[in-house]
């Protein structure tokens, strides 16, 4: 019999009548608690509205839209999709993995009465678990002008090297500073940070300005800029917060895309197997050219370059929480396809993806810590009934 305390905020949880302080009590609570500690609360619960019944669809449907958010209040409007599943994640508190168990729970209440199928997404559910996969972590590859490297996660905070006049300290784990003297006219020296996949790293250049990198990304740097300009390169995706300099413009080199900014922020994802380069304005202004075409952007705007297929366009009012999810900690997708949410769980995880047959045509709008096991993301994809598997280091679509 779960305290009254817990019943109480359950019951608030179920109804969307929490206070944030109520609610961070008890995701606290469910942090700690024990899967069957959870189950007692859930069934303690229904049994509040039916004695001696199992908690019918009609009820687990209310429940998920309650907990998660409303199916058709996200979508976007299109009706040639495929419909959106219920599992539209609201998390108010950062990073907190209970939400996941708990949809997991929700999703065994909703098919333990419908037989066959109920043994399957069981055996499938314990299948995830059998073979899971931790999340990425904060590593990456320091190349130095020499060609020495240094394997980040693996080093001591502390100064790592001194290049010239230039010191790189490693700070905390995941971060690298750059100290610098004032910039002299000799020749410059560059350094390369590389993250792999599964992996994630802060840099702070000699300029003060402060990238972020995803994972299977790089950025080539000076280490200390010298000219009349900035200029970096990189590839997978990078955030940038520019240090205000209009003496001195900063560029940014993807691809063959350039983006030249003064001081601002922004993001740029230029993996190559997806279909574009995205670059997504914050705040301030960026041009973008490709190919003698240019495209100034205003906050909130996102470029959209492709690689080899000629696409040059400008999206307005682009879904800024969607785009830096990454870099605040999580998975958020709006309408998103599962090909799309696939190749980014194999860059976070570091698994390949294999699909046989079709590519199943589904979407999901939600939102997902990044923090927590492969095998909570995939409890919660499968609900569609798309048919997941762990064989190693590959995930297997059916």
């Amino acid at each position: 019999m779960p305290s009254e305390r817990i019943t109480l905020l359950v019951e608030k949880y179920f109804n969307n009548t929490c206070t944030e302080a109520e609610l961070d009590e008890l995701m606290q609570w469910a942090d700690v608690a024990s899967e069957q500690a959870l189950e007692t609360v859930l069934q303690h619960s229904w049994q509040r509205y039916e004695s001696g019944t199992t908690m019918p669809e009609e009820m687990s449907q209310r429940i998920l839209t309650t907990v998660f958010g409303s199916t058709s209040e996200e979508s976007n409007g299109d009706t040639d999709e495929s419909p959106l599943p219920f599992w539209q994640a609201n998390f108010r508190v950062a990073a907190s993995v209970a939400v996941v168990v708990l949809a997991s729970l929700f999703a065994w209440f909703q098919y333990r009465t419908v037989g066959e199928r109920t043994e399957q997404r069981l055996v499938q559910v314990k299948e995830f678990e059998k073979n899971d996969i931790a999340p990425g972590t904060n590593k990456a590859i320091l190349t130095l002008d020499d060609g020495s490297e240094v394997v980040l996660d693996n080093s001591k905070n502390g100064t790592l090297s001194t290049q010239g006049s230039t010191n790189i300290v490693k700070p905390a784990n995941g971060q690298l500073l750059y100290e610098t003297a004032q910039a002299s006219n000799a020749k410059p020296m560059y350094n390369t940070v590389k993250t792999p996949k599964g992996g994630q790293y802060q840099v702070v250049l000699s300029d003060g300005t402060k990238v972020w990198l995803n994972a299977a990304s790089s950025l080539r740097f000076p280490l200390v800029f010298v000219g009349n300009e900035r200029r970096v390169e990189m590839t997978g995706e990078v955030y940038f917060e520019v240090a205000k300099n209009p003496k001195k413009p900063f560029k940014v080199i993807a691809d063959k895309q350039e983006v030249l900014v003064l001081g601002t922020h922004f993001n740029v994802m230029a993996y190559p197997n997806e279909k574009f380069i995205k670059t997504t304005l914050i705040e301030g202004s960026v041009k973008i050219t490709k190919d003698n075409r240019s495209m100034v952007l205003e906050p909130n705007q996102q470029a959209k370059v492709g690689f080899d297929n000629g696409v040059f366009r400008t999206v307005n009012d682009a879904d800024i929480a969607e785009e830096l999810a990454w870099k605040d900690g999580y998975f958020q997708f709006n309408n998103t396809s599962l090909e799309t949410i696939m190749r980014q769980l194999e860059r976070w995880y570091d698994v390949d993806v294999q699909y046989i047959g079709k590519i199943p045509d589904e979407h999901f709008t939600g939102r997902l810590p990044r923090n927590t096991n492969l095998s909570n993301v995939l409890k919660i994809l499968s609900m569609s009934q798309i048919q997941f598997k762990i064989e190693g280091k590959v995930i297997v679509i059916e």
